[in-house]
């Protein structure tokens, strides 16, 4: 249901198969037009006839993908391109693209899916993918040939630098491992006080000082005697040491008070994850070291490339970071088996934020 003579369709058909700027290119035209469809009463619940709509423009944008895959250096001239074949699908948030495979008897199998593909929520469903398991020696069967894996390690790059990711580190190892991001357990936090009684001398600033060490600050708070919360009223500061601070100007409405201060920390350093790489690193003569702010560390490989971690104890996470953002979980998992055995265990566990 396209008229290809709108001058803005045939810009799209004739620009280059650049994913990104056509995808959005697409959903900005889709919109506008859904908008102006729904407007009318015979439209506006018209479930076929609406889906059939967002389908005309999803098919035209798997079309250019399509001839971008064709284009591509890597990908063209593949075997793994002989046997792909998309469609467009309904799902219930939307039009999909289903990215198929056709085994050598002919039987299709879904490699993975374009969800919600001209939405802001676009984004990638592993189905028939290689995960963990497969690489770390667990499975020995994959669709996916060695032959076939550089032109399918491109293929999810060039869908990544269209920002169409994976929402899931569990999915498939045919993501970045750069920003990788999940969620882990913590152990109990603890809790550290300190008072301070506040001078009537208004030169001295209000500076209450508590030693927590190698714990990452959760949540804290400064009150006063009777028991009202005064924490806006001055700055945190935490010193490489392990000396958190609250200090304030002075309050002299609070003159002759005594304030308490609260800190919730967690022992960042006692994580099981970080002790099983820290170990596993180790016996592989990969130094592992802290960084710079509580909760960072670093992994100096072999390469010359550097594995950070971060650890965020307010939302319990925990993030991975590679210098080079392109490369894959499949990538670096052949090149260090260790790294992929050691993410397979700490995503068993793992919560998904």
């Amino acid at each position: 249901m396209l008229n290809f003579k709108q001058p803005q369709l045939r810009d799209v058909i004739e620009a280059p198969a650049d994913i990104a700027k056509i995808r959005t290119s697409l959903a900005r035209q889709y919109q506008q037009k859904r908008q102006v469809f729904t407007d009318k009463a015979h439209w506006a619940h018209n479930d076929a006839a609406l889906f059939e709509f967002g389908a005309s423009y999803t098919r035209l944008f798997m079309d250019k993908l399509w001839e971008a895959l064709s284009d591509d250096k890597v990908i063209g001239k593949s075997d793994l391109l002989d046997h792909l074949w998309l469609e467009v699908v309904q799902q219930e948030q939307g039009t999909t693209i289903n990215i198929n495979y056709a085994d050598e008897s002919g039987a299709n199998h879904l490699l993975f899916a374009i969800d919600q593909a001209l939405h802001m929520q676009a984004h990638l469903t592993a189905h028939e993918l290689p995960v963990l398991a497969d690489i770390n020696g667990d499975k020995t069967e994959s669709l996916i040939t060695e032959k076939m894996f550089p032109a399918m390690l491109q293929l999810i790059k060039l869908l990544y630098a269209a920002d169409l990711r994976f929402l899931s580190p569990k999915e498939t190892v045919l993501q970045p491992v750069n920003d990788l991001h999940f969620g882990v357990k913590f152990p109990d936090a603890k809790t550290f006080t300190a008072t301070l009684k506040v001078s009537n001398n208004v030169a001295i600033p209000v500076k209450i000082n508590v030693e927590i060490g190698n714990y990452d600050v959760r949540s804290f708070q400064v009150v006063d005697e009777t028991g009202n919360d005064v924490t806006t009223a001055g700055q945190p500061h935490v010193t490489a040491g392990g000396t958190f601070s609250w200090e304030a100007q002075h309050l002299p409405e609070l003159t002759n008070q005594t304030l308490t201060l609260t800190v919730e920390a967690v022992a960042i350093d006692t994580l099981p994850c970080l002790d099983n790489l820290f170990v596993t690193a180790s016996s592989n003569n990969i130094l592992m070291r802290t960084g710079a702010q509580i909760g960072s560390f670093q992994l100096e490989l072999p390469n010359q490339q550097e594995l950070g971690i971060t650890v965020n104890s307010q939302d319990e996470t925990l993030t991975l970071h590679y210098q080079d953002p392109d490369t894959q979980i499949y990538e670096l998992s052949k090149i260090y088996p260790f790294f992929g055995e050691w993410l397979e265990e700490t995503l068993k566990t793992a919560i998904i934020v």
